[in-house]
């Protein structure tokens, strides 16, 4: 070896000692980074120092320098074979360093193995998981803690496994508290928490709980504002419960709560009222006893209401409008309804749009269908065009057929005077 390796032996026994200078002068140069680059990623994967370590594509220089390094001329070609424990022994001898690991660490700094870092990790991950299912103590969680070990969702919101075992501790504390008295969702995660923001969207934990929430509570998640106000209005949670109140009329009602109080003078007098969230999840209509067996008609229009309080006033059957858009409150309403014993039955418009409300009213509340089949929409008078396909209608399969054909809307005013026969029979 010619330049700062010398193959003399050393005057001092001690062969263990680092010199910093003479490593940068021999294997810190420019022209060996390759190789240098190529020992570190063999330790990083948990791979000795020892045997031979092939470089490919080698230029003049590289061989030059490793010529110069080994004091010989290497076989000549792209590929270039070093053995490492003979270079391991001219270093030691030359006193330059101990072994070659210390040099790599320093030229290039700590390596860490990979292999055992991706061990412990795994290890830590495992333990995450044990701590949550010891935690979780609902079926329905249980069953999604298993989709959530597997499809990574944790892994994106939680950089660390001790930040994800904090997030799934706090959401077994969460779960464990649902469904709450119609409390406030602030009010809620303050309650918690101690922090009134913890279940603000974008947030891991915020995340993790409206899943959770929607699974307690049997409700699909759409991911939208409308979706999250929905799932954890499902659990006795509210979220804006003030906006987007369901409009109704002569909903019975003999409980001694505030919303029955106020559907019964509403109804006395033949007046549709506006029920918020709040009152529902506060007062809920699940177990009024005034509704069983009762059959409740819905419409999608609030001028459908409009047209059944000029014409019957406080004789008009329960009617509920969804508005043209089913938000949380319709959606909780109606399905207190049919938990206390109501039959619905859904009406809206023959167009695109009033057939999604008409699916969801179905498959979310189990609503059944009111005029809304295939010679209801045949003999009613057509109105403007509309543009998409009508969608599945599963209640009355010829009904898709025949408007994919007509390809223009029946909305529900139009048809007024046949829901009117309806109305004031019950």
């Amino acid at each position: 070896m010619r330049g700062p390796v010398s193959d003399d032996k050393p005057d001092s026994e001690d062969a263990s000692a680092m010199d910093p200078v003479r490593l940068r002068a021999t294997l810190g140069r420019v022209e060996l980074s390759r190789f240098v680059a190529a020992l570190r990623r063999r330790l990083e994967l948990g791979r000795p120092l020892t045997g031979t370590l092939s470089l490919s594509g080698v230029t003049a220089d590289e061989r030059a320098a490793f010529d110069e390094l080994l004091g010989r001329r290497t076989t000549r070609g792209t590929t270039l074979l070093v053995n490492l424990d003979s270079l391991t022994r001219l270093l030691a001898d030359a006193e330059i360093c101990r072994d070659l690991e210390s040099a790599v660490q320093e030229l290039a700094g700590p390596i860490v193995n990979r292999q055992a870092a991706a061990a412990r990790d795994a290890a830590a991950w495992e333990g995450v998981w044990l701590q949550a299912r010891e935690l979780m103590r609902q079926p329905q969680l249980l069953e999604w803690l298993d989709e959530l070990t597997h499809d990574g969702t944790v892994k994106r919101l939680c950089a660390t496994p001790q930040s994800a075992s904090t997030v799934l501790s706090h959401l077994a504390q969460l779960a464990d508290a649902l469904p709450a008295p119609g409390e406030p969702l602030a009010a809620f995660a303050a309650r918690l928490f101690g922090d009134a923001h913890a279940l603000d969207p974008g947030r891991p934990l915020a995340t993790l709980a409206v899943r959770a929430a929607a699974r307690l509570g049997d409700v699909q998640l759409e991911d939208d504002a409308e979706g999250r106000r929905s799932a954890w209005a499902s659990v006795g949670v509210m979220c804006h419960e003030l906006s987007t109140p369901a409009l109704v009329l002569n909903i019975p009602a003999a409980g001694l709560g505030p919303l029955s109080e106020l559907l019964r003078v509403a109804a006395r007098h033949g007046e549709p009222v506006h029920v918020s969230l709040r009152h529902l999840l506060r007062d809920p209509l699940s177990a009024e006893r005034a509704l069983q067996g009762r059959t409740v008609f819905i419409c999608e229009n609030p001028t459908t209401i409009a047209l059944a309080v000029a014409r019957f006033g406080a004789h008009c059957a329960p009617l509920v409008c969804v508005n043209g858009q089913f938000a949380t409150p319709s959606l909780v309403l109606l399905r207190q309804l049919r938990s206390a014993g109501a039959t619905l039955l859904y009406h809206g418009d023959f167009d695109p749009g009033g057939l999604v409300i008409a699916r969801r009213v179905f498959a979310e509340c189990g609503a059944r269908p009111w005029r809304l089949g295939e010679s209801d929409y045949l003999s009613a008078p057509k109105g403007i065009p509309f543009k998409g396909h009508p969608g599945p209608t599963p209640w009355s399969p010829a009904l898709e057929t025949a408007m994919a054909l007509e390809r223009r809307a029946v909305h529900e005013e139009v048809i007024f005077e046949t829901l009117a026969a309806d109305l004031v029979g019950h």
